[in-house]
C-alpha cells in the first residue's frame, strides 16, 4: 500500500471514530506511519483528505451500484436490487457512511466542494432510480407513476435505511425487506397502493 492510500485509510478510520474536527493531521500521519510532512505532500490540508475520501467513496458506490443494476432484467428488479445494495453497502462501508453523516457540509454553501460532491452523487443516484422506474413502466413490471415523486420517495427510503443502519439496535434486513414489500405493493400493476405514490 502506498503512502497516500495509508493516509486515506487512517483518516477514514479516525474521522469515523473521533470526527473530522477532533482528528488532527499529526494523528493521521502517526496512524498511517508517515511523516507529518508526507501528509502535506499528498494533501493541501485536512479538508483535502476528506474531499478525497468522499470522491473515492462516491466513485466506488456508483460503479458498484451500476454493476448491480445492469444485471437486473426488469425495472422492478432494479428497484429491489437498489434497495438491497444500499443496505449491504452501508453495512460494508460503515466508516465512510459515518463520516458522511458526521461531516455534512453547510446546505446553504453552494460553493463548498464537499457539498458539490454530495449533490452530484445524489443527482446521479436519483437518475439511476428514475431510469429504473422508467424501465419498469416500459417493461410492465411497474405501474404508470409520477417518476420524479416516486424516485424521491424511494431515495428517502434508502436514505432512511442507511441512517438506521448506523444504529446498532436497528434490524436493517427487516427494514430493507419492508421497503421492498412496500415498493412492490405501491409500484406493481394492480398493487394495493399504486395510486398513493
Amino acid at each position: 500500500m502506498g503512502r497516500k492510500q495509508a493516509i486515506i485509510e487512517s483518516a477514514t478510520r479516525l474521522f469515523a471514530q473521533k470526527g473530522f474536527a477532533e482528528t488532527s493531521t499529526a494523528e493521521i500521519a502517526e496512524d498511517a506511519g508517515v511523516a507529518h510532512g508526507t501528509l502535506f505532500y499528498h494533501f493541501k490540508n485536512k479538508r483535502g483528505i476528506i474531499h478525497e475520501i468522499f470522491s473515492i467513496a462516491g466513485e466506488v458506490y456508483l460503479r458498484s451500484l451500476k454493476k448491480v443494476l445492469c444485471r437486473q432484467a426488469t425495472g422492478m428488479a432494479k428497484i429491489e436490487a437498489l434497495i438491497r445494495f444500499n443496505e449491504n453497502y452501508s453495512r460494508d462501508h460503515i466508516q465512510q457512511i459515518r463520516i458522511f453523516q458526521r461531516f455534512f457540509p453547510d446546505p446553504a454553501d453552494d460553493c463548498d466542494p464537499e457539498k458539490m460532491l454530495l449533490d452530484s452523487l445524489k443527482q446521479q443516484v436519483m437518475s439511476l432510480i428514475k431510469e429504473s422506474l422508467e424501465t419498469g413502466v416500459c417493461d410492465g413490471s411497474i405501474a404508470s407513476v409520477d417518476i420524479d415523486k416516486t424516485a424521491a420517495v424511494i431515495h428517502s427510503l434508502i436514505f432512511g435505511i442507511t441512517h438506521m443502519n448506523l444504529m446498532e439496535s436497528a434490524d436493517t434486513p427487516k427494514l430493507t425487506q419492508g421497503a421492498i414489500a412496500f415498493c412492490r405493493r405501491a409500484l406493481t400493476p394492480g398493487g394495493q397502493d399504486c395510486q398513493t405514490v
